[in-house]
This record gives structure tokens, sequence and C-alpha cells, in this order.
């Protein structure tokens, strides 16, 4: 039946708001992570958390840094760049193979959704599309080896500080079955411009987690890395294996020592022992 004569159609609600302007996003995530660092420290006085909380209502919550993140992704194509690296990596199943099975932590889209060679499983902690459970990663059961791939644009930056950052890295190389691949997108900044990250810093840390950098591209505002999870050696490290084992797990200690007493303000990530794949 069509819509009565005189009448206007109703406008159906976008499932994701269109924020257009590049410029408000970046303004708007700026100050998201700035607010919710307040937020999340215990040491943050009440007045300085009653600040935040009028600023995060005042840039439109949540919603409108999903709104943002959302645009971020749309224009830098994050998962464009995920599935050309899995066909150059020849990670494509062929006829008659199962689907990847995939983890999409913090999806603002079902853009992954569309790869037919992907069993996606999309979570966010606040979700705004049917196809996209409505999930902490923190809040996971912890299932070694389940996944194929995991993708994580845009969200270890998110995360409140290095210590969780550093556990969220070590769960994703425990989710990630050998020769599993781990996506991730951050700010060009997070690694350029902080006193307690670097490009080749986060490439060892990885490392220490048993995730090994084998891809990875920068563009003016985004850095993107794919890592392969990396298989526990089946004999005892010895020699000059056991020699660079021992000097990666000893810079991830001297980093964690020096960045315990950074500016928490500067991204960084802090592994604790735990964290470390001893490989």
């Amino acid at each position: 039946m069509g819509t009565p004569r005189g009448k206007k159609r109703k406008a159906t609600k976008p499932l994701f708001a269109s924020m257009k302007s590049m410029k408000r996003a970046r303004a708007v995530t700026t100050e998201f992570h700035g607010v919710t660092r307040v937020l999340d420290d215990a040491k943050a006085s009440k007045e300085a958390k009653a600040r935040a909380k009028a600023t995060l209502e005042a840039i439109g919550g949540r919603d409108a840094y999903q709104e943002a993140s959302a645009l971020t992704t749309r224009r830098h194509r994050t998962a464009k760049w995920t599935f050309s690296v899995l066909t150059k990596k020849n990670r494509r199943p062929k006829r008659g193979e199962r689907a990847l099975k995939t983890l999409e932590v913090g999806a603002i889209n079902t853009d992954l959704m569309s790869a037919k060679f992907l069993d996606v499983r999309a979570i966010d902690v606040k979700s705004r599309h049917p196809k996209i459970e409505q999930l902490d990663f923190f809040d996971m059961p912890v299932e070694a080896e389940s996944y194929d791939v995991i993708h994580s644009s845009m969200v270890v930056n998110c995360v409140p500080t290095a210590e969780l950052r550093g556990e969220m890295i070590a769960r994703t190389a425990t989710f990630l079955r050998p020769k599993g691949l781990f996506f991730m997108m951050l700010p060009l900044r997070c690694v350029t411009a902080s006193t307690r990250m670097s490009q080749e810093k986060m490439s060892r840390l990885l490392r220490a987690c048993g995730l090994r950098v084998v891809e990875q591209k920068r563009t003016p505002k985004i850095v993107f890395y794919c890592c392969e999870k990396l298989g526990k050696p089946t004999e005892t490290l010895i020699g000059k294996d056991l020699v660079k084992r021992d000097a990666r797990e000893a810079f991830a200690k001297s980093e964690r020592a020096k960045d315990a007493g950074g500016d928490p303000s500067h991204f960084g990530i802090i592994l604790k022992d735990e964290h470390l794949c001893g490989y």
C-alpha cells in the first residue's frame, strides 16, 4: 500500500548517524579520550570527574564518539585493508574450506561481515546494530586458540590505562590460534607523539606477547598493523633463541618500570610478567 496522498513518508532513522566532518570527528575523539581517562582514574577528584561528565555530555556522549569512529573507519577503509592483507598472505579459504573464525572488537559497522570467507562475531560495549553483540571484550571468557582472525580498529587507544592495554594485547594473543592474524589500527599519534610509545617499541612489545608484525601501513592519521600469532616451540629454547627471548623479556620489564611513572595522558602499553609468551 502506498503513502496516502498529501502525507509525507516518515523518514527512517539510519542505523549509524552521519557525522560528516572529519574535523569534528577528530575533536570529538580527542575530547572523549581525555574525559574517559579522568572518569576511569581512581585518583581523580569529584570535581574533576564532574567536569569530565559535563564535557562528555556536551560532545554528545558515547554516541557521538561512535559516529566519529564510524566516519574514521569509512574514510580509512580499515576493513578493505584487512581483506587485502588476507588475500596477499594467501589466507582466504579455498572452495570447500571453512570460513575463518573472526572476532571483531569494537565493531561500529558490518563491513567485515560482507566477506563470505569470514565467520565474524562482532562485539562492542554499546552496540548500535542488531548483528553486533553488546559485550565488553574484558568480559569474554578466555578461550585459548579459538580464533583465526581478530580485528581491532581504533579500540586499543580507547582502553583507559596502559596496564589494561597490555592485558588486552595479551588476551588477544591467547585467543588467536597459531598463525592466526591480529589486525590493529591506531591513531598515528599514539606511536609518534607519545613519550611512552614508538613504532619500534610497539613491535617489540607485540613480539613479547607472541605476536610478530608481518604487515604495516601508515597514513597521515592512522597506523595499521597485521601481526601473526607465533606457535609455541615444541623444544626448550637454547642458544641464540634463548638469548633473544631473554632480551625481549628484559626490554618489556625495563619499559614497564619506566612507563609506570610516565605521563598517563600519553599512550602506552605495560606488560606484566604473565603477559609475556615465554618464547
